[in-house]
């Protein structure tokens, strides 16, 4: 987290059992959570017209079974809605529904909301780049991900050389995978970070309460530049949230260790 100011004081916004879920939109990455979703059928698949009337039959036959199809975590109520209109669609044309089945899915994407978390505590490039160049803090959580819900998913990023593209036939055919490459597909420039993440959902821009045995806060980190008041403002924090109050420090010969806060 940068450094608080008056205006928007990020350590008192904290809440024992809450976590906050950001807008991807809001991220550094254009990228991220913000895939290219297209009809690749035709181009890397099958151009023989007669496939696409198979495709909306096995569809149908899907979509027969809602409770089961629904399950898949990626299918809300309005996706399914409009996959089942184009399974039973014969009159509109091929290129108009490409269109509307991409903004749709873009529509249930856009919901997600992000916790982005890493297990390197010293990386220098996260504290540099997200702490304000050591004078923020980092908010430390215990994740169980055997404990996970099915609104907020543990994913750990996978990083590529290229942004995938995704196919339409994807999200209806194979969801759970459609689903797992919109939420952990990043470009190899980020594999600095080495995140993970916890991906909401239904809920973003806001702070979110969660089962304690799934994810936990356990401590705050004052980083090595914190100025003196905002390290005491950090400890009264920690203190009230029940949870250890730390330190980054920076060594002699280039590297960090880690303590209680005096």
């Amino acid at each position: 987290q940068p450094i608080s100011v008056p205006d928007n004081d990020r350590l008192n916004q904290l809440r024992k059992g809450e976590i906050w879920f950001s807008d991807p939109a809001k991220f550094n990455d254009p990228f991220d959570l913000r895939p290219v979703v297209k009809n690749l059928v035709p181009d890397r698949w099958c151009q023989e017209p007669a496939f696409e009337g198979s495709m909306r039959r096995a569809l149908a036959s899907l979509l027969g079974n809602a409770s089961m199809y629904q399950g898949a975590h990626l299918i809300d109520q309005a996706l399914f809605s409009e996959f089942q209109a184009w399974a039973g669609d014969h009159t509109e044309e091929d290129q108009a529904w490409d269109t509307r089945l991409s903004r749709a899915l873009g529509s249930r994407i856009a919901q997600f909301g992000v916790v982005c978390l890493t297990p390197q505590w010293d990386n220098r490039l996260m504290w540099a780049h997200y702490a304000n160049e050591g004078k923020g803090f980092c908010v430390e959580y215990e994740v169980d991900w055997l404990q996970q819900t099915q609104d907020v998913r543990y994913v750990p990023v996978h990083y590529m050389s290229e942004t995938p593209e995704l196919c339409v036939s994807e999200a209806m055919f194979a969801p759970h995978q459609f689903l797992q490459r919109v939420m952990a597909s990043k470009h190899v420039d980020w594999a600095y970070e080495h995140e993970i993440r916890l991906v909401s959902l239904s809920n973003k821009g806001r702070s979110v309460a969660l089962d304690e045995n799934y994810v936990r806060m356990t401590g705050l980190v004052a980083g090595y530049a914190m100025p003196e008041p905002l390290r005491a403002h950090l400890k009264r924090v920690a203190e009230q949230l029940e949870v250890h109050a730390m330190e980054m420090k920076a060594g002699q010969r280039g590297n960090f260790h880690i303590g209680m806060l005096a």
